[in-house]
């Protein structure tokens, strides 16, 4: 074959990688991208599928508690399932929460105090000035249920056993001390009944209990008037 031949044959086959071939390689990127956007789509899909059944569920769950918690003639009785139902609504904020965020990964905690406290407070006969100094710290989504109970059962508790009667001031602080993140919940009720031995009921034995599974410490002090209730969770690895 002649020297022009060659080079003839030569200008023919590149012309398969010149537009021609730019645009079937463009057309297999593109498809790539249509399936990465379809995989996308049924995954937001199947998301709100998944929050829809959690919202109902919950929502189930909290009326079964409430038409039982209006048949009990027990006012001990009644008191249990509110606490129930509290947390309940403390999860159910959490789920929402997370659904919502733009990261799913992480855990508002001074949002999650705040929709907490409007809820708490929106119960009837209850007025409670409630003061929020609140750090914007994200958490680890996994850990966002069992941080979100123990800050339910201690505002709980300062609620129902520093104001019986329903009126009084709470403070809570969400901070970083020493890089750890700290939650306080401060009262101004009637102290501890004794300074040396802190208080264990049913919600703080469970809050105590969640504590010990996050590596977090819980302490009460007597804050003159009123209790203060901290707790200090790990600080993350970077």
């Amino acid at each position: 074959m002649s020297g022009a031949r060659r080079q003839e044959d030569r200008e023919i086959s590149q012309l398969g990688t010149g537009e021609e071939g730019r645009r079937g390689s463009d057309g297999g990127a593109g498809s790539d991208s249509a399936a990465l956007i379809r995989a996308r789509s049924e995954t937001r899909a199947l998301l709100h599928e998944v929050d829809h059944r959690v919202k109902n569920n919950l929502q189930l769950i909290s009326s079964l508690i409430l038409l039982q918690a209006r048949r009990v003639e027990s006012q001990a009785a009644r008191e249990a399932l509110r606490g129930v139902l509290e947390r309940v609504n403390a999860i159910s904020i959490v789920h929402r929460r997370l659904f919502q965020a733009t990261d799913m990964e992480r855990f508002d905690l001074a949002q999650f105090v705040r929709d907490l406290v409007e809820d708490m407070t929106a119960v009837d006969g209850r007025h409670i000035e409630v003061k929020l100094d609140l750090l914007r710290i994200d958490i680890p989504a996994a850990r966002a249920a069992s941080v979100a109970l123990v800050v339910n059962e201690l505002v709980s508790n300062a609620f129902r056993h520093a104001y019986p009667n329903g009126e009084g001031a709470v403070e809570i602080l969400v901070r970083r001390v020493e890089g750890a993140p700290e939650i306080v919940v401060c009262d101004h009720g009637g102290g501890l009944a004794d300074p040396e031995t802190p208080p264990r009921g049913f919600g703080l034995t469970i809050a105590d209990l969640l504590c010990r599974q996050l590596s977090a410490n819980c302490s009460f002090a007597d804050s003159e008037p009123g209790v203060r209730a901290t707790v200090r969770l790990p600080v993350e690895p970077n």
